[in-house]
């Protein structure tokens, strides 16, 4: 494949050049119909960030946007008449061929939940900026499928040994109840943490029609984002993440092709955050017995 780097920078004596290239700054396809311009807010190839290319990306061309989570973003690419309160989430509105994208205050059922606000300028209605802490992003779906299938693999090895180990744990109660102080002393620690996005893995390996509860996730989490990696071919498969009162959460996400991935198209907000009953994975369509995949969910700790 051709350098990167094969630009010439005539202004230094050592023709030097360079170019970032991390999970921070992915490359992306533009295919919205229209260019990009440098710190245009959007949402391509499953990525959210800002164009970081000076000459911006024209349509159908490849470019680099930064989807680093460690920053503030202050900008006025938003829907000024909207309402942004801190502490809320915010959400992205592509704008498709016809303009830029918006951020706005409310997520219409298939927006992009882009982070969390941290300052506003103006007044509801009649806002001029905001600024707001971008969520954490993973890594490439396909980077993320072989890892899982790998880590899948060992866990399936591992539950002989758990359960090999139950009289070692039943031994170790003491040890356990001498640690419950130290615990308890880190829970201010745990608080802190949870403050922050996390993402959950949860293989689907057995029979999920009639649905499987997803212990990590309790009442007051807040799902922003579901999708998942299909691990066996089979004719069609669908996983839905819902509540457990039975309220979906996302809608129905296809898991019919091993290694495909696919993501929710849309997330309930009226169901979005967790009820006392929390959150379970059931197998519907056709053949709903035999769907196996990876759901990873991405929430918001309560």
């Amino acid at each position: 494949m051709p350098s990167l780097l094969d630009t010439p920078v005539p202004v230094n004596d050592f023709d030097f050049s360079e170019v970032s290239v991390n999970d921070k700054t992915p490359l992306i396809t533009n295919n919205l119909g229209r260019a990009v311009t440098v710190a245009e807010l959007v949402y391509l190839g499953g990525y959210f960030g800002d164009v970081i290319e000076q000459d911006g990306i024209a349509n159908s061309a490849d470019g680099r946007i930064n989807i680093d989570s460690d920053r503030i973003i202050r900008t006025e690419q938003i829907e000024v008449t909207d309402t942004f309160t801190v502490g809320n989430t915010i959400w992205f509105v592509s704008g498709g061929a016809g303009a830029a994208g918006t951020l706005e205050d409310t997520n219409t059922g298939t927006d992009y939940a882009a982070g969390i606000i941290t300052a506003e300028g103006g007044t509801g209605g009649a806002q001029t900026f905001v600024e707001f802490r971008p969520f954490a992003q993973r890594l490439d779906a396909a980077d993320v499928s072989a890892q899982v299938i790998v880590n899948t693999a060992g866990i399936a090895t591992n539950v002989t040994g758990i359960s090999d180990n139950v009289t070692d744990i039943g031994t170790n109660d003491t040890d356990i109840a001498t640690n419950v102080t130290g615990i308890s002393d880190n829970v201010t620690d745990i608080a802190t943490i949870n403050a922050e996005p996390k993402t959950t893995v949860f293989p689907v390996t057995v029979d999920a029609s009639g649905s499987i509860a997803v212990p990590v996730l309790v009442i007051g989490d807040e799902i922003v984002a579901v999708s998942v990696i299909c691990t066996v071919t089979q004719g069609s498969g669908t996983l839905v993440l819902e509540t457990g009162d039975d309220d979906d959460i996302t809608d129905g996400i296809a898991c019919d092709t091993d290694e495909a991935v696919d993501y929710a198209a849309s997330i309930n907000d009226a169901n979005s955050t967790l009820p006392a009953s929390g959150a379970k994975v059931i197998s519907v369509g056709g053949t709903a017995a035999n769907t196996r995949g990876i759901m990873v969910i991405t929430y918001i700790p309560a």
